[in-house]
């Protein structure tokens, strides 16, 4: 067969196969390793943050896990995924994202590689808390790291390689956050762009607008990413500058319902930041979808869109560099 002939041929194969997946979208992988990134919701009901990653030559990263009150289903995510934790983000010292590893903590700590957490000054936070911070939750963290060699402060412009994936900190506590935040419990937090090369998820955790201005200054060129985790469950978070910045294909909202589409109307910003990112193009997601996926593929390999309707999943395959596009699953 003549090489014209030969192309023509793997084109129309190639066409076949695609129009053989029937609610999947063919991307193309070009560079980085894969992984598959999953938005977990809170069983209590609650506004909470629970993410993994799984690389897929194998590992699990955990970032946070919700309230007191999820750890039989963050237990159970982990013990699903091999019972093996290589490394645990917890962003900030909040209830909402700590509590649940508190519970698990004298459990799991054999099975944990290691633990990144910001650093915060203990008795400024403890002056500054407020009775919404649930200090407490804090300090039973704070006597868990104490009893275990695990724990690693991570700072502003922190680079790890975990597993084949590039975590960068474009932003922790230091004196600025003293200096200039009025939330010290949120502003506090980690903000971590993970990439494989090409693609890349910005997770914002809890970290309010006023740390807006600093962060572009210092890392505008790198806000920029695929997906994004939206700050502060989408209720306040980064200003319309930075999100226009990140300007990703999809954000992923850590709120209930109840926060998405508040009766009271004006009690929560929620509403008008998912109108904005709707504007700007993204999907959103949040957790009446949850579990959420994305998966970012290794080089060379097509990668699908697809849905497990028994899991009620929403799922995200994307290659490092290949188009995107999205199903008609926009949630309303």
């Amino acid at each position: 067969m003549k090489k014209g002939k030969r192309g023509i041929v793997a084109a129309v194969i190639l066409a076949a196969v695609i129009a053989a997946v029937p609610t999947g979208l063919w991307l193309w992988s070009r560079a980085g390793s894969g992984c598959r990134i999953t938005q977990y919701s809170d069983v209590t009901g609650k506004q909470a943050m629970f993410y993994t990653i799984e690389p897929e030559d194998g590992g699990l990263i955990v970032v946070d896990g919700g309230n007191v009150g999820n750890e039989d289903y963050v237990r159970a995510v982990i013990q699903e995924k091999g019972g093996h934790v290589d490394a645990w983000f917890l962003t900030h010292p909040h209830p909402d994202h700590i509590g649940a590893f508190n519970m698990l903590w004298d459990e799991l700590q054999d099975e944990i590689d290691v633990v990144y957490t910001p650093d915060i000054d203990y008795l400024i936070y403890r002056e500054r808390a407020y009775e919404w911070d649930d200090f407490q939750s804090y300090e039973t963290f704070l006597i868990h790291m104490s009893e275990s060699d695990k724990a690693v402060l991570l700072y502003t412009g922190d680079e790890l390689k975990i597993k084949g994936l590039r975590f960068k900190v474009l932003h922790a506590c230091e004196e600025y956050v003293y200096e200039n935040s009025k939330d010290i419990g949120n502003d506090s937090g980690l903000v971590v762009k993970v990439t494989n090369d090409q693609e890349s998820m910005l997770f914002c955790a809890d970290v309010g607008v006023g740390m807006t201005s600093k962060i572009i200054e210092e890392y505008g060129e790198e806000i920029g990413c695929s997906y994004i985790q939206m700050g502060h469950h989408g209720n306040g978070g980064f200003s319309e500058e930075f999100l226009r910045l990140a300007s990703p294909k999809a954000a992923f909202f850590d709120a209930p319902e109840w926060l998405m589409n508040p009766q009271e109307e004006g009690r929560y910003t929620t509403p008008e930041n998912r109108r904005l990112m709707e504007s700007l193009g993204p999907e959103v997601y949040y957790y009446a979808t949850a579990p959420n996926h994305l998966k970012i593929r290794k080089a060379g390999i097509p990668a699908f869109i697809f849905f497990l309707e028994s899991e009620k999943i929403s799922s995200i395959d994307f290659g490092a560099g290949g188009e995107y596009n999205h199903p008609s699953t926009k949630t309303d």
